[in-house]
């Protein structure tokens, strides 16, 4: 009879964003504040230099895993329907985005509300949503066929972006709204109506 013998080296491979939710979960018990890259490491049963090939720094375990969602976001702006309004395209736009990258919406959730309530996490916004920002902008821009440098294209795609971002942190902090996307295209439309008055 064979005997086998223990497996020598690193452990297996984690599932990066299964990892990131069961993270989160505790980061959000725990406290943003009050969790550290050792403890994350505990809680996730590895070394804290193991966790940290996963996540170099805390705030990626919030922020990361979104960055598909640029690729997403420019595609469905190029492909807007061009008899809407600049404000319901990007509305539609984003609604296509969170059916594309469908994450589960319990951790989602998790994620927006400990960004809305760490100040250190909102003041280090991520390259993700600096980059949605900018695609927002050359869609106006490309709209109104102006450059992406103009006044009125960076003014205007960075309040839309502003309206988005906010819209998402309430969503996250109020349980009684269910789909992101709806808050999102509720609180646009809020805008195109303000403007329109």
């Amino acid at each position: 009879m064979e005997h086998t013998r223990p497996r020598i080296g690193r452990p297996p491979i984690a599932d990066p964003e299964a990892l990131r939710s069961r993270l989160l979960g505790f980061i959000e018990r725990a406290g943003y504040g009050n969790t550290s890259m050792a403890s994350l490491a505990a809680e996730a049963g590895m070394s804290a230099r193991t966790l940290h090939r996963y996540f170099p720094a805390k705030a990626d375990i919030v922020w990361g895993g979104i960055e598909s969602s640029i690729e997403t976001l420019t595609l469905e702006l190029d492909n807007a329907d061009d008899g809407l309004p600049v404000i319901e395209a990007v509305a539609a736009a984003v609604a296509g985005v969170f059916d594309q990258n469908a994450e589960d919406l319990a951790v989602m959730r998790i994620r927006l509300r400990l960004i809305a309530l760490t100040p250190e996490l909102r003041a280090n916004r991520s390259a993700t949503f600096e980059g949605w920002r900018h695609a927002i902008i050359g869609f106006v821009a490309a709209r109104r066929g102006e450059d992406p440098r103009s006044l009125v294209a960076v003014s205007a795609g960075t309040a839309v972006h502003t309206v988005l971002l906010e819209a998402l942190s309430w969503w996250a902090l109020h349980s009684e709204a269910t789909d992101p996307a709806a808050t999102i295209a509720a609180a646009l439309h809020g805008l195109g109506t303000l403007i329109a008055s």
